[in-house]
């Protein structure tokens, strides 16, 4: 763990926060993100965003159109005011992260959440490792992978993705290997789409955090990318997908490098039924330009 007196809780969030309102510009936020002064329609179906997410608007937006058009009625949350925790833990401060937690499943409790559905590969694997151990969970949770995987019948098609499609995935647990299962699902599915697998490229560990990538050494990490990133281009791909919205962080940029798109999975689901938001996380580090995070959408460069 990093040193309590290294790391700045209370920083890491704020910049959250920050890169959040940047990308939604003023817009009302499509999630409840301040519980206080919340009063949703209960709904028994919870979509939870957890923190990170917010840093990727695009995908915010595009998971929440996709379960709506799906059918299904839900109310979302997401953000430092419903954290699960694991922030606090990973910093050496157990206690808190069991308030944290506590907390947050009190106000899932308010919006009427009986059944969550995770966003985050980090709040799922908290939760499954620490909170249900813990505190008593007064609802079912499920990867949001699994659940559309699992309701894949209902996604209403519109067009065909023609492009030939690899993926960037983790098999360090069984965690891990169940969401690309899931993934493989949901892409196969999409009209038009090529899907195929690189040989030997599946990566350890459960996915591309900061905290894992600190463990391995980033030198090592960037090798390891480096033969994703080779393999997809040898493979003539239109698109390497990433299965986790912490891979597509990490990994976005470098598509100013190579003859293919870099995209989360929900992306191309979300092309296949006309649901499609510009990627303002990655734009900017593609032109290495951060002021055009803060221009106007009218004036961003993206597509």
């Amino acid at each position: 763990m990093v040193p309590v007196d290294k790391f700045s809780i209370g920083q890491y969030f704020a910049e959250i926060n920050t890169l959040a309102d940047l990308q939604f510009m003023g817009e009302e936020k499509p999630y409840i993100d301040r519980p206080a002064s919340a009063a949703p329609v209960r709904k028994e179906l919870l979509l939870y965003l957890g923190c990170n997410v917010l840093r990727t608007a695009h995908l915010v937006r595009t998971v929440i159109d996709l379960i709506r058009v799906m059918g299904f009625d839900f109310n979302t949350a997401g953000g430092p005011a419903h954290c699960c925790g694991i922030v606090h833990l990973r910093h050496g401060q157990p206690e808190t992260a069991g308030r944290v937690a506590a907390n947050s499943m009190r106000h899932f409790g308010r919006y009427g959440a009986r059944h969550v559905l995770m966003w985050c590969p980090s709040c799922n694997d908290h939760y499954d490792d620490v909170v249900t151990e813990e505190q008593g969970v007064s609802f079912t949770y499920e990867p949001v992978t699994a659940f559309i995987a699992r309701h894949i019948d209902r996604v209403p098609f519109v067009r065909a993705v023609n492009k030939r499609v690899a993926v960037h995935y983790h098999r360090g647990s069984q965690r891990s290997v169940e969401d690309w299962e899931s993934v493989r699902t949901i892409l196969s599915a999409i009209p038009g789409l090529e899907l195929f697998e690189l040989r030997d490229q599946a990566a350890p560990g459960r996915h591309c955090t900061t905290n894992w990538i600190r463990q391995i050494g980033r030198a090592h990490w960037e090798t390891m990318m480096a033969g994703v990133l080779e393999a997809t281009r040898e493979s003539r791909a239109d698109v390497l997908a990433m299965v986790h919205p912490s891979c597509h962080r990490e990994i976005c940029g470098q598509e100013a490098n190579y003859p293919f798109a870099i995209v989360h999975y929900i992306s191309l689901l979300g092309e296949a039924l006309g649901i499609e938001y510009p990627d303002t996380f990655k734009h900017p580090r593609i032109q290495a330009d951060p002021a055009a995070t803060l221009a106007p959408p009218e004036e961003r460069k993206i597509s």
